[in-house]
């Protein structure tokens, strides 16, 4: 009986549903990110120490997490501060908080983790090659007043990877609360870009983390989802951009690179960059796991939770005194995926107040909106000499591969994975040190977007299937696939009724048996048990 009434209130406004939300007048409110006008703020850029603060790691540090505060919304003479979760560290004489870690691909990494918060954590390394042990997972967590020492390899190309909490049950709460941060790795190809583009960290490579947030009348971060946003996931109003809400940037006509982070705990971006009413091409240089072999020209991309998307923007497209806006265009969210069921109003995300079945959020997935203003000023005119070829990237052989499948459902209010839930000490299935294989990840048509995360190993996304015509749309190479599909990847976006299929390689050299995770990345849906151990046999 519950499971009937569960499936018949998330069946309620069906495939119209994202045209229900926009036929609601927009109501403007202070720092909504609809308004230009509001982009006032000046973009925080990391510098090198302090918060967010440029950390080159040559040799073992010390983090302690800790409950903090942070100013976030502006206020009459200066920011208002808000409770905020912290990574806090020293080095070389400087104090940092959620610093953006630099080390060299090949590096030994060592840290300990002092859980100064009243509540268990942990931090998992965001899509690094790792044994089980150092990965973060929930098995892991230290209690208040523990310790978790960290030692491995990087072992992962160059790019931008991150880390964050990862506490089962308390992923959610922790990362929306502060505790996340990149995690940058250098290598060869890396150096050759940036020697010619003459790119800069901090100046003209700017590392750019996008969330979504709540306060309450004080200006402090609120995070209270009711039974509606624990299923769907949390969804903000105020839009940040580094932290920074109605955030602006200065640029020059020259070409700079941005480091795209998506940590929001489920809101989907749709992004492109426009001045006035023309959206500009940009570049695709990376994905999740660094580099893709060569730039490719777009004009919109999605970026799903935990997902990444490195590009570059030339801002000598447009004269001096132009507003560029990364924005998110329009889409249609289709989270409530399948026939209508009348009678059932008030469960879709945006639609008001406070209400047990009703979002919180004063911004509704799939409206467009502002993310960053970039105010374009006189300056050398620099034309960027892009390589033709960025890195390299081999395909993974496939001849012998095993096929899995992997079946996203939906059953009594819960998102499941292979018909299971999350128990923290049993297996769903077993791969072989060595072996490949082809997973073919489909989500029902009734359902939701979910962005899958496979920890441990990185992949390749080989095909899409049944895609959206807002995804098919953008699918510029073969078998379905967007710029965001190219290269490595750890994190994939499946939309309902989509199936994505990926290969992954699971050659390793860590002695004995490895247990890591697959987990969707809307936050609250990992939290709510949408994941499931697989191991990988030594």
């Amino acid at each position: 009986m519950f499971q009937l009434a569960g499936v018949a209130a998330w069946m309620y406004s069906g495939a119209g549903h994202s045209q229900e939300v926009a036929a609601v007048p927009f109501r403007h409110y202070p720092l909504d990110p609809v308004d230009a006008a509001n982009f006032r703020q000046k973009l925080f850029v990391p510098s090198n120490n302090g918060p967010f603060g440029v950390l080159d790691v040559v040799g073992p540090l010390k983090i302690r997490v800790t409950a903090a505060s942070f100013p976030i919304l502006p206020g009459p003479k200066t920011p208002i501060p808000s409770p905020f979760l912290l990574y806090q560290t020293e080095h070389a004489g400087k104090a940092y908080q959620n610093p953006i870690l630099r080390i060299e691909s090949g590096s030994r990494f060592t840290a300990s983790l002092d859980n100064a918060l009243p509540e268990p954590t942990i931090i998992h390394w965001h899509g690094l090659h790792t044994p089980a042990a150092m990965d973060g997972h929930p098995v892991n967590t230290i209690a208040p007043g523990g310790r978790y020492e960290y030692d491995f390899t990087v072992r992962n190309r160059g790019g931008t990877y991150w880390y964050h909490t990862h506490a089962h049950g308390l992923t959610a709460k922790q990362a929306y609360n502060g505790l996340a941060s990149f995690f940058l790795v250098d290598d060869d190809d890396q150096r050759r870009l940036a020697k010619a583009l003459d790119l800069r960290l901090g100046v003209t490579d700017l590392p750019l983390v996008i969330q979504d947030k709540q306060f309450d009348a004080q200006g402090k971060l609120r995070y209270q989802p009711n039974a509606q946003e624990s299923m769907m996931g949390w969804l903000g109003d105020v839009v940040l951009a580094n932290l920074t809400p109605n955030a602006v940037q200065t640029v020059t006509p020259r070409t700079y690179r941005l480091r795209l982070l998506n940590g929001s705990n489920a809101r989907i971006y749709r992004l492109a960059f426009v001045t006035g009413k023309k959206q500009l091409k940009f570049t695709v240089i990376g994905t999740d796991g660094g580099l893709i072999e060569r730039p490719e020209t777009v004009a919109e991309a999605f970026l799903a939770p935990g997902e990444r998307l490195d590009v570059l923007l030339d801002a000598g497209q447009v004269k001096p005194g132009t507003d560029i806006f990364l924005k998110s265009l329009a889409f249609d969210p289709m989270e409530n995926e399948g026939p209508a069921m009348p009678g059932m109003a008030g469960m879709e995300h945006g639609a008001g107040h406070a209400a047990p079945g009703v979002a919180s959020s004063r911004l509704p997935l799939g409206v467009e909106f502002n993310v960053l203003k970039l105010s374009v000023t006189a300056g050398e005119r620099i034309v960027a000499k892009l390589p033709a070829t960025l890195s390299k990237v081999s395909a993974i052989r496939l001849q012998g591969a095993t096929q899995r499948k992997i079946e996203l459902s939906l059953e009594n209010m819960r998102f499941l994975i292979n018909g299971r839930t999350f128990v923290m000490d049993e297996i769903a299935f077993d791969a072989k040190r060595g072996a490949v294989e082809v997973w073919s990840i489909s989500n029902p048509t009734l359902g939701m977007p979910h962005p899958m995360h496979i920890h441990g190993f990185s992949f390749q996304v080989l095909e899409r299937l049944n895609s959206p015509a807002q995804v098919s749309s953008s699918a510029r190479f073969d078998k379905g696939r967007t710029a965001g599909d190219l290269g490595w990847k750890d994190t994939v976006l499946v939309w309902p009724g989509e199936t994505v299929r990926i290969a992954i390689d699971f050659t390793h050299d860590f002695p004995g048996d490895q247990t890591y995770l697959l987990h969707c990345h809307n936050l609250e849906h990992e939290d709510a048990g949408m994941m499931i151990n697989f191991r990988v046999q030594g």
